[in-house]
């Protein structure tokens, strides 16, 4: 099944939360391309859901670290719950097999 751009969002949200917030970890647990999820990442940045830093070691060069923000924290709360509600009521229609 393909996933909305909605759902996209939702679930690089949820990455960037459970810890994995590096780009490439990112990329690897939502399973997109390296360029799609560029784009993600900026559309998310630019509505204000993720905060980038760029934490200077030692031994290699700054590289992006994202953060959900509590914007984004929001949104995310909101998603679940519309999932949730969706998931838990049994649609009529859907339930005798016609599709509206």
């Amino acid at each position: 099944m393909q996933r909305s751009r909605f759902e996209i969002h939702a679930e690089i949200l949820s990455t960037i939360q459970r810890g994995f917030n590096k780009p490439t970890r990112i990329m690897q647990n939502t399973c997109l391309a390296w360029m799609p999820l560029t784009q993600l990442l900026q559309s998310l940045e630019d509505r204000g859901f993720v905060e980038v830093s760029f934490p200077l070691r030692a031994d290699k060069k700054g590289r992006k670290i994202y953060s959900v923000t509590e914007k984004g924290a929001e949104f995310l709360a909101y998603f679940y719950e519309v999932k949730n509600l969706m998931e838990s009521e049994t649609s009529p229609e859907l339930a005798d097999g016609v599709h509206a």
